[in-house]
């Protein structure tokens, strides 16, 4: 899997988006993780990066042609199910993080 580069300001266009979403070699995140509540709700930062190689396949063709992985995914959505009402942020190593989070790596 590739590195993700955050982007600064301005932000991608609408068009830009577009593109990235309909590209099985590119994916778009944003995330949370390292910065407060206040500053993710003002100024979420946006990172642009490789995606991996199951983007956009069907659920049964990830079973067929990446069995490891669908056995990874499958234990990870079991494990988010399992802290789906866990609400609210936590300092973990002297940083907010969404306590959901923190709570599924314990977990």
């Amino acid at each position: 899997m590739g590195q993700a580069y955050r982007l600064v300001r301005p932000q991608l266009t609408v068009m830009d988006v577009i593109a990235i979403r309909g590209n099985n070699k590119l994916r778009l995140t944003t995330s949370p993780f390292g910065i407060s509540p206040d500053e993710y709700a003002r100024n979420p930062p946006v990172y642009v990066g490789s995606a991996v190689p199951w983007k956009g396949m069907a659920w049964t063709e990830i079973q067929s042609k990446f069995p490891k992985v669908a056995a990874g995914l499958s234990r990870a959505i079991a494990i988010s199910k399992k802290y789906a009402g866990v609400m609210g942020t936590t300092l973990w190593n002297g940083k907010l993080y969404p306590k959901k989070c923190i709570e599924q790596k314990k977990g």
